[in-house]
C-alpha cells in the first residue's frame, strides 16, 4: 500500500489483511509513547490506534515529542 507519511510517499508491504495505526507506528520504527498522529488530517488518540485501519492512499503526520528547555539560575 502506498501512504503520505510526513509528506513523503511511502510504500508499506503489508501481507495482513487489515493493517492498524499501532503497527504502522511500530512497523516504522517509532517509540508510540513519544508521538502525536494525525491521520487525514485528525490527531488520533493513542488509544484509538489500535483500532484505527489504514487504508492505501492515507495520509499521516508522525511528530515526535523531543524533551528539552533551557535552565536558568535566578541570582
Amino acid at each position: 500500500m502506498k501512504l503520505k507519511i510526513n509528506g513523503e510517499i511511502k510504500s508499506i508491504n503489508n501481507s495482513d489483511k487489515d493493517f492498524f495505526l499501532e503497527d504502522l507506528i511500530k512497523y516504522l520504527g517509532y517509540q508510540p509513547q513519544l508521538v502525536v498522529v494525525e491521520l487525514n488530517g485528525a490527531i488520533i488518540n493513542s488509544h484509538k490506534w489500535i483500532n484505527t485501519k489504514i487504508k492505501d492512499g492515507d495520509c499521516l503526520e508522525v511528530v515526535t515529542i523531543v524533551g528539552g528547555g533551557s535552565y536558568s539560575e535566578l541570582n
